[in-house]
């Protein structure tokens, strides 16, 4: 983690710090299985990483015979059968996406600005800028000038 720690985010940053703070208190092998687990993510790419988090999201929300009833079947399938399984599989999505849909009522709103409807407070006679660019006109050249 130490050569990735500066590209996590704050939240990521206090997620593996609380992780760690409960290490000591796991068992063995437990502690063990963190650490091949957290190996493995950190290898992921991003895009794995949101496809392992929608898996994730979809296995929450099933029952637990069914979660057992779909991984027997799939121990029952050829390594052939695996193979093409795992080919047909939907791609990553190239955006995170939320597991949960968040409610409305949780959701802050923009507050709306006033519209400025006041004209500027640049004070200029109509004589000196040009309608159509807004530019300042031309002065007129001198008396001087005009005689040559």
């Amino acid at each position: 983690m130490a050569a990735k720690w500066n590209t996590l985010s704050e939240a990521q940053k206090r997620k593996w710090l609380a992780m760690s703070q409960n290490y000591p208190r796991l068992a063995p092998a437990e502690q063990t299985k963190l650490q091949s687990r957290m190996t493995e993510w950190v290898a992921l790419s991003p895009q794995q990483r949101t496809f392992a988090r929608l898996n994730f999201g979809e296995a929450q929300q099933m029952t637990t015979d069914d979660k057992r009833a779909k991984w027997e079947a799939y121990k029952s399938l050829t390594t052939e059968e695996k193979a093409k399984l795992a080919a047909s599989a939907s791609k990553p999505p190239t955006t995170a996406a939320a597991i949960k849909p968040v409610q409305p009522e949780k959701l802050t709103t923009v507050p709306q600005t006033a519209q400025n409807t006041r004209t500027p407070r640049i004070n200029v006679a109509p004589d000196q800028v040009q309608l159509h660019t807004l530019l300042p006109q031309q002065a007129p050249a001198p008396d001087a000038a005009r005689t040559n």
